[in-house]
């Protein structure tokens, strides 16, 4: 049996000396793996990872609300790469491509702002560091029906540990209690074992969950190791504090030494607006895990979640007078950055996949824009710091070629990448306004088959230009969206 040590009010020394941190101790990083040619990963901005919750609540027949979905989580989960973009010689680098289309919430044609991460970084050869790792377990009673996945998700983690890693585990429920102290990865079978001793009951202390998960691994934390809290749970805390502005402080005083934190979700009553307050932060991210996504995400993602190879991204946009920016997709909790024309990014992690964030420009009036053979729209300015401490910065043209000037409703959409793109972009944008307008009582039926056919058909487009199975799927999500609502929109 393993020893459970209750917690005893002792405090991370994180915690207890933030407010003495003047200066930010230098950010972890990734280790090895730069070389020129063969696969290189890409990067993806922290926060939401995935629209696993949205997928669930659809799929099990529902219909998700706004709470249960952001954009940067679905731009996550698939690769949108650019059709050509510079030679990267950094761990990440940004550029920009540019589409004209109708945005299917207003039916509004605007200009599209890709910004494409991606790393020079070959997958092949890759090594992530050791992690300095503490597994937080909410064994709470609202998990009991979620206990056995959750147990899978955490044995497939063991799993993937290597032997220079260490862990440690805690579970919370009422309180918080230390199953195992945090010791190096040699005896796995000894962590499989703790982890069937799991059992649920009783209330949600998230909070001191959280402070004990910080407070055995604070003593571990090493420039040349990756530190991270990683919870399991249905962020549903009923015991201690409650409101995400207490987890926020906690979260940003442990970053501030260098501890990551990423929130794995559980359960149709996971509270993904919760987390996305936090997750956020420096250094965090979340996912939602379904039953089918244990192996994908523990065995093929791990390395990358906790990777982070850029903080404190800034970008700002100079519009070409004639236009503007108008909205900003795939930034975590954008709300809180700023307007459209300048907004951060706390944490840019390493993926396999090529990530993005879109920038909309009111494209109402070409005319002003146009130069010669193409759509001067402006330039973006971007700034980040690496892992190490250096400043990149960087001011990238948006323009868009064409042969000849659209007409006033007609798209340009210059290669099929970049019509991959707009066309999930406007998938979000599909799901946010009916959505929206089935929980206002607002949705018009004729209305809403139309938008949903009309990002269908996009979708399908973008699909036969660049086949991809994850386009399929959200075809397949869409139909059965408009199953759920009543529509008829095709056969899921």
């Amino acid at each position: 049996m393993h020893r459970r040590t209750p917690l005893t009010g002792k405090i991370p020394r994180s915690l207890r000396s933030l407010a003495f941190v003047l200066t930010l101790a230098a950010p972890v990083g990734c280790g090895g793996g730069y070389a020129a040619g063969g696969d290189f990963l890409g990067a993806t901005p922290g926060g939401a990872q995935d629209i696993g919750l949205a997928r669930s609540i659809i799929e099990s027949g529902g219909v998700p609300t706004l709470d249960d979905f952001t954009p940067e989580g679905l731009y996550s989960e698939h690769d949108l790469a650019l059709a050509a973009p510079a030679p990267c010689a950094k761990p990440l680098c940004i550029d920009t491509a540019a589409g004209l289309d109708v945005g299917l919430d207003d039916d509004a044609r605007d200009i599209f702002v890709q910004l494409g991460m991606q790393s020079n970084i070959r997958e092949d050869e890759f090594v992530r560091k050791p992690l300095n790792l503490g597994i937080v377990i909410d064994t709470s009673g609202s998990m009991e029906g979620n206990l056995s996945h959750v147990q899978d998700a955490l044995h497939a983690l063991v799993d993937h540990l290597r032997p220079d890693d260490r862990v440690a585990i805690v579970e919370f429920a009422s309180d918080a209690n230390t199953i195992l102290e945090s010791t190096p990865v040699s005896d796995k079978e000894s962590l499989h074992e703790a982890i069937d001793e799991i059992e649920t009951g009783g209330s949600t202390s998230m909070e001191e969950g959280m402070k004990l998960g910080y407070a055995v691994i604070d003593e571990h934390v090493r420039s040349d190791t990756l530190s991270r809290l990683m919870v399991f749970t249905d962020a549903m805390p009923n015991v201690g504090a409650t409101d995400a502005s207490s987890f926020q402080a906690m979260v940003n005083a442990a970053s501030a030494i260098d501890i990551g934190f990423t929130f794995f979700g559980f359960g149709s009553n996971f509270d993904a607006s919760f987390v996305d307050q936090i997750a956020h932060l420096r250094g965090g991210n979340y996912r939602f895990v379904g039953a089918e996504d244990v192996k994908p995400i523990f065995e093929e993602e791990l390395d990358f979640l906790v990777t982070p190879i850029a903080y404190d991204l800034e970008v700002s946009m100079a519009a070409a007078e004639g236009t503007e920016v108008s909205a900003v997709y795939g930034v975590p909790q954008i709300g809180e950055h700023g307007s459209g024309e300048l907004f951060s990014v706390s944490t840019v992690f390493l993926s396999k996949r090529k990530g993005g964030i879109v920038l909309r420009l009111d494209g109402a009036n070409l005319e002003p824009l146009v130069s010669g053979e193409a759509i001067e729209a402006g330039s973006v300015t971007i700034a980040y710091q690496t892992p190490e401490g250096v400043l990149e910065k960087d001011t990238l043209p948006v323009r868009l070629p064409f042969q000849t000037l659209p007409g006033p409703t007609d798209a340009l959409l210059p290669t099929p990448h970049i019509a991959r793109t707009l066309a999930v972009t406007n998938e979000y944008l599909v799901l946010k306004r009916l959505c929206g307008d089935y929980y206002a009582s607002s949705l018009d039926a004729e209305d809403a088959t139309t938008r949903l056919e009309g990002a269908i058909a996009r979708l399908t487009s973008a699909d036969a230009a660049l086949p991809d199975e994850n386009l399929k799927r959200e075809i397949a999500l869409l139909q059965k969206l408009g199953q759920n609502l009543g529509l008829a929109v095709g056969t899921p």
